[in-house]
């Protein structure tokens, strides 16, 4: 198993995995929140189903926890031992960070967990042979 890094980045910059093409762009219709939240289900180009079936889910659930925990909380224990920030406004800074930042990334962990699986299993892509429907 060898990891293709083309398609993880693909994936990272918004755009569909097999065929490349944007997924969302600038030109949306959608409002802010809302292209931060939603991922479509499936790729408007080639048709790459992008909501897989139940629990596919569950590694955008690990990559947004990953970056929450390990890349915006050490800032803030950054920030804190540089003095910038007292012992009470690290916590409360901490706390308003665990209940925002999630949300806020939740299409950006989608898109890395859609790259990082098909990077590892690029034989599950319709361009190398799987079915559009599963």
């Amino acid at each position: 198993m060898q990891f293709r890094s083309d398609i993880f980045w693909k994936s990272a910059r918004g755009c569909c995995p097999d065929c490349g093409a944007r997924v969302r762009g600038a030109d949306d219709r959608t409002g802010l929140l809302a292209r931060l939240w939603n991922t479509p289900a499936s790729c408007p180009s080639c048709g790459l189903v992008l909501r897989r079936k139940e629990g596919f889910f569950l590694g955008a659930i690990v990559w947004n926890y990953g970056l929450t925990a390990f890349g915006v909380l050490p800032l803030i224990m950054l920030a804190y031992r540089l003095g910038w920030l007292d012992r009470e406004g690290m916590v409360r800074l901490a706390v308003l960070a665990i209940f925002l930042v999630p949300p806020l990334i939740h299409a950006l962990a989608w898109r890395l967990w859609v790259g990082t699986y098909y990077a590892f299993l690029p034989d599950q892509l319709p361009s190398g042979g799987r079915r559009l429907d599963d």
